[in-house]
């Protein structure tokens, strides 16, 4: 087990780490995944009730939503 001396302290790395980060990030996350789902579907189905032939460019924004939910996850880790 290794230790690290702080601020006249002694914690674990394990300590350390819980330390850092927030405890409510989970449901956060959930959160606005399940938002960021329902805006996706709200704006491709207008988009759809719009236009229904323009298949290519309902297809581009599907796969901006995709893109941002990537993002999205990347930046939590």
């Amino acid at each position: 087990m290794t230790t690290m001396k702080t601020s006249n302290e002694t914690r674990t790395a394990k300590e350390l780490k819980q330390a850092t980060q927030p405890s409510n990030s989970t449901p956060k996350t959930r959160k606005t995944r399940k938002w960021l789902k329902f805006v996706e579907f709200a704006v491709v189905g207008f988009a759809t009730w719009l236009n229904p032939s323009a298949g290519f460019l309902i297809f581009l924004l599907k796969l901006y939503f995709q893109l941002l939910g990537l993002l999205q996850e990347e930046r939590e880790q």
